[in-house]
């Protein structure tokens, strides 16, 4: 019989631990499931499994913005690529804050959401989305040395062919690389009542090489580099050809000998997103503007374990740092004044430490200090804070433990924010946006509580339950939103602090696994306002159910099921200029191992046919469509 083992979250303290033994509001979608039961044409069909997480993209654009309960934009939610921030954004009529990614270099994507992942770095206010490829273990059985996998997906909605390939050695032991490479040419898909959305099509070209070098049992250094390339038309009012790239560059090293007292991490990245827009029209046809954020960034922690009297201690302590640097050109327009050049300087500390009494009592206390510098012309802004957490579980029998949690976030204005200052491009008059060097940084204040279930031999033998309830409050002093000003006159918009936003939330996931069936849901109820006009936040997405059912036959080699989403509709969305209708969709996936080398899948989306818009998106969404694959291991 076949059961999947438990996930391990490392956004949750850095450590590693399981998902339904962290003390938060963790979750993890392994590369298994990604392959088995998901094929994602993008991330988005990935994180929308998660509880409390959404996605926001412009229409016809492939990047996209992460929502994590009802926050989003300009650093809200740290959203990393082995360890490297995606801090990409630029002004529009969609997310403030995107990143482009291929799922099929996604080995797993690890979520834990609220402020409380203090060590991930500063900003993280909505939370943590962590992003890791995959590497040469992930093609490679044991003992094998060289090796690699070729797979084929054809979509019929938009009538997509995709092709990927890896390939991977392993000498020894001490080393081993992979490189890897997708091309995927999309077409304009139809919605569920037939129309074809234009300005949907795409082509993607992606590439990565990773390394692992282990001189030693003790010592282990990664170097990676990604790049992820899209071709596409879109805009508004104007129509561009664009071209984005994001780079990815890491290197890590990470040292854990035979002592208690060490186990070192270290890490070093470039990530830069480079986006490039042709007018195709107009009187500026044919003239060019560019976009381009690169983020340089060093982390560095350390694990202590030791005891003191009855008590276990998991010390952790370090520091991190990134700038941004903002260049943004447009020789015809005003792009650079709406997305203003500069640079932006953020580093902190932190202090945690991870106490265990008995098998009962959990204790996690921890302090983070922030602080940044950011600079535009004459425009100078800066500040600093130290953010407490605390969190207590209880474990009164071994399968249920109860936890609660208080944690202050801190999160900087970004560039944007702070140095705007132009008029709204034709055709479309809205008016002039006004910089605010006075931007006072946001501040959460989050409370939390939840319950682990972990219950094995529960009704057959060798079956598991595992499953994870939680609700949170989460205050934002000071929080940024742009507003209409009658001053200077005739008036503008300004980011200022106006709004104390306060979010509360339930939210549910959880698996029951017993080999030959499994059964998962996932789901969250949010409500998001500002508290001293009460009225709704934009950004706080409707009310979502999911739920799964697989089997498994043939000793594992075939599982297939089905997945049903029920969203919620959405009050006054369109007072915010957005749809937001309930609806329900259904999809069936199927997977079949042929043999030890090849893997046929089948994916069906929207198998109803349904018309749909997600919430804080511009374009309806794809109708009935089915993905096939077929992946070949070649070793």
């Amino acid at each position: 019989m076949m059961i999947d083992l438990d996930a391990i979250t490392v956004t949750a303290t850095k450590a590693g631990e399981r998902v339904y033994d962290a003390l938060s509001a963790s979750s993890v979608i392994g590369h298994e499931q990604i392959e088995t039961q998901i094929q994602p044409r993008s991330t988005a069909d990935v994180l929308r499994l998660i509880p409390s997480v959404t996605t926001q993209a412009a229409p016809g654009d492939p990047g996209i913005g992460v929502n994590v309960r009802g926050l989003q934009d300009f650093g809200r939610v740290n959203v990393l690529v082995d360890g490297a921030r995606q801090n990409f954004q630029r002004e529009g009529h969609s997310a403030k804050g995107t990143f482009y990614f291929d799922p099929e270099m996604m080995k797993s994507v690890d979520v834990t959401r609220g402020p409380t992942s203090s060590i991930y770095g500063s900003g993280a206010i909505g939370g943590v989305v962590s992003f890791t490829t995959i590497d040469a273990g992930d093609v490679l059985p044991d003992g094998t040395h060289v090796g690699g996998r070729i797979k084929g997906t054809w979509e019929t909605n938009g009538h997509t062919p995709l092709l990927h390939g890896e390939v991977a050695a392993r000498p020894s032991e001490m080393f081993d690389l992979l490189g890897a490479a997708t091309w995927r040419k999309a077409g304009d898909y139809r919605s569920g009542d037939g129309t074809t959305v234009d300005y949907t099509a795409q082509d993607l070209l992606s590439g990565l090489f990773k390394t692992r070098i282990r001189p030693d049992p003790s010592q282990e250094l990664t170097l990676s580099a990604l790049r992820i390339a899209n071709d596409f038309d879109n805009g508004l009012s104007t129509l561009y050809r664009t071209k984005a790239v994001a780079d990815t560059f890491t290197a890590g090293y990470r040292w854990t000998p035979d002592s208690p007292v060490w186990d070192l991490s270290a890490k070093a990245y470039f990530s830069g997103t480079n986006v490039k827009q042709t007018t195709l029209e107009g009187l500026t046809a044919g003239s060019v503007k560019t976009f381009d954020i690169g983020t340089v960034g060093f982390d560095l922690f350390n694990t202590a374990r030791f005891d003191t009297g009855s008590f276990k201690h998991e010390l952790t302590y370090g520091g991190d740092l990134f700038q941004d640097d903002v260049e943004t050109r447009d020789p015809v327009g005003n792009s650079d004044q709406l997305t203003p050049s500069g640079e932006r300087l953020v580093y902190g500390a932190f202090l945690q430490d991870h106490m265990t009494f008995s098998e009962w009592l959990e204790i996690i206390g921890a302090l983070r200090y922030d602080s940044y510098r950011l600079t535009g012309g004459a425009i100078k802004n800066e500040g600093s804070r130290l953010s407490p957490k605390i969190t207590v579980g209880i474990t009164p029998w071994r399968p249920v433990t109860f936890y609660a949690s208080y944690a202050e976030g801190y999160r900087a204005p970004a560039l944007t924010e702070t140095l705007i200052d132009g008029f709204h491009p034709p055709p479309l008059s809205a008016g002039r946006f006004f910089p605010n060097p006075d931007l006072k940084p946001e501040i959460a204040h989050n409370i939390e509580g939840g319950v682990n279930l972990r219950f094995d031999d529960l009704i057959v033998p060798e079956d598991r339950l595992r499953m994870k309830l939680g609700i949170f409050h989460n205050r934002v002093d000071d929080y940024i939103e742009q507003v209409f000003t009658r001053f200077p006159i005739p008036g503008g918009y300004q980011y200022r602090n106006i709004a104390e936003a306060v979010i509360d939330g339930f939210e549910a996931e959880g698996v029951y696994d017993a080999g030959s069936y499994f059964v998962g849901i996932s789901g969250h109820i949010l409500r998001g306002r500002n508290s001293r006009t009460d009225e709704d936040l934009v950004k706080v997405p409707p009310n979502r159910l999911t739920g799964t059912l697989g089997f498994r036959r043939y000793d594992g080699r075939l599982e297939f099921g089905t997945r049903v989403a029920l969203v919620g509709a959405k009050d006054r969305a369109e007072d915010f200029g957005f749809v937001g209708d309930s609806y329900a969709l259904v999809d069936l996936f199927a997977n079949w191992k042929v043999n030890e080398r090849m893997t046929a899948g089948l994916v069906v989306e929207n198998l109803f046919d349904r018309q749909y818009t997600e919430y804080l998106n511009g374009n309806p969404s794809p109708g009935f469509n089915a993905k096939a694959s077929l992946s070949v291991k070649l070793y």
